[in-house]
């Protein structure tokens, strides 16, 4: 007997022979585009290989994200990704005494206001910037096409609920990157 009692296992109990069956496309996805994205001449150092290894493969994952993060939340992806881009800016332009306030402070903005506003629906966003249409319940055309685009939801429409783990890892990659500044690299690639 299983116990689905709790929304979120019950979820990832019931997705999980799609987390298989993406556990093994994956990596055969990013083996096809890698053959295909390869150069056909040589290089001459192992660590211009390297590096355009890795920049081939940070590019299939980047892609396949965009296609994964569509696929998960529909239209609310640009939302996640909206978040993700401003916090990376805070990490990457801010001066470097401001960046861990910043970081913590936004990040811990964001969750409440993920929690408050329930994900930020188009349909409400478009109700505040939109003028009243005068006539009692009618709607504007921008109003009734956000609510259109809410019906996109995607696999699991309530990207907010689960988007507190991102929240972790936005922190996490600034101050991983507030940090490193102490000890930069030539490269991404270590060579022994």
């Amino acid at each position: 007997m299983k116990d689905n009692s709790d929304a979120q296992y019950a979820t990832f109990r019931n997705n999980i022979p799609y987390l298989f069956c993406l556990l093994i496309a994956h990596p055969l996805l990013r083996r096809v585009y890698e053959h295909y994205a390869s150069p056909q001449n040589g290089t001459s150092s192992p660590i211009a290989a390297g590096e355009a290894r890795f920049t081939r493969r940070m590019r299939s994952d980047f892609y396949f994200a965009l296609v994964f993060i569509l696929a998960l939340h529909g239209v609310s992806a640009f939302k996640v990704l909206f978040l993700f881009y401003v916090n990376y800016k805070i990490g990457r332009t801010l001066p470097r005494p401001y960046i861990p306030a910043a970081t913590w402070i936004f990040n811990i903005c964001i969750l409440f206001a993920n929690e408050l506003c329930k994900g930020y629906p188009f349909a409400q966003i478009a109700l505040f910037l939109s003028p009243s249409a005068g006539v009692p319940g009618e709607e504007s055309a921008l109003v009734q096409w956000a609510r259109s685009l809410d019906s996109f939801g995607g696999i699991m429409p309530r990207w907010e609920i689960l988007f507190n783990i991102a929240i972790l890892r936005m922190i996490s990659f600034n101050m991983d990157y507030y940090w490193s500044l102490d000890y930069p690299a030539t490269s991404p690639i270590e060579v022994s």
